[in-house]
């Protein structure tokens, strides 16, 4: 595959756009498996996690099948040109923002939460339970959850951003993502754990527990995205 450095305005979907043309010019046929991670973002002069998020966009569009662990796989129904979802913003990006303000909006929870905050953080982690033990994902109870703490956080203007953050989260690129990781029973397993202490501390009313755990879990997510797949 013949492909260029890139600049950096809209990277991950720059990276795609490249490596949609190859697929489409030839260089790559329906069923065969492209270059790992390790070698695009060498060929690319890029960051593997920004592959990543190529990939899935291309994922999305139709043109591969990622399979993590594995590779991404070149689809026949992609060469029909489906369009590449480049309105969408940056799950890593995301999470980098999503780092510098769920933790002191997890402290400000814990200083002002409400007895019915309490309860229903309490039930997202019941949800979320009952979903690991079925070998699911929920997007709705991991919500639950961070929007439960930026409404308790009582700052109008800070839960304003994080519903924000979590619409982006909904954008496909984010939220195929995000099934990629909660298809791994361990990733599963360590959030809800790491749910478990935030809501722990905050019910307790623990400033500094309630900000290093929410610290830790997005450590912890930001860590299994940035992680090798291949």
């Amino acid at each position: 595959m013949k492909l260029q450095a890139v600049s950096n305005r809209k990277l991950y979907i720059q990276i795609a756009d490249q490596i949609r043309d190859q697929i489409l010019l030839g260089a790559v046929e329906a069923g065969q498996q492209l270059p790992s991670e390790r070698d695009l973002a060498t060929s690319l002069n890029v960051s593997r996690p920004t592959v990543r998020e190529a990939l899935i966009a291309l994922e999305v569009a139709g043109f591969v099948e990622v399979r993590v662990g594995v590779g991404a796989f070149v689809r026949d129904q992609g060469k029909a040109g489906a369009a590449l979802p480049d309105e969408n913003h940056s799950p890593l990006e995301i999470m980098e923002v999503r780092r510098l303000l769920e933790p002191e909006a997890a402290v400000l929870a814990s200083q002002h939460i409400s007895a019915e905050g309490k309860a229903r953080l309490k039930l997202s982690i019941e949800r979320l339970g009952a979903d690991k033990a079925n070998g699911l994902w929920s997007t709705d109870s991991d919500r639950m959850m961070h929007m439960t703490i930026a409404d308790a956080s009582g700052n109008s203007m800070l839960r304003e951003i994080l519903d924000l953050l979590w619409n982006s989260r909904s954008e496909v690129v984010d939220t195929r993502f995000h099934e990629h990781l909660g298809a791994m029973a361990e990733v599963r397993e360590h959030i809800f754990i790491d749910h478990s202490k935030v809501v722990e501390a905050i019910v307790h009313g623990d400033a500094d527990a309630a900000r290093d755990a929410m610290a830790d879990h997005l450590d912890f997510v930001t860590a299994a995205m940035m992680k090798a797949w291949d």
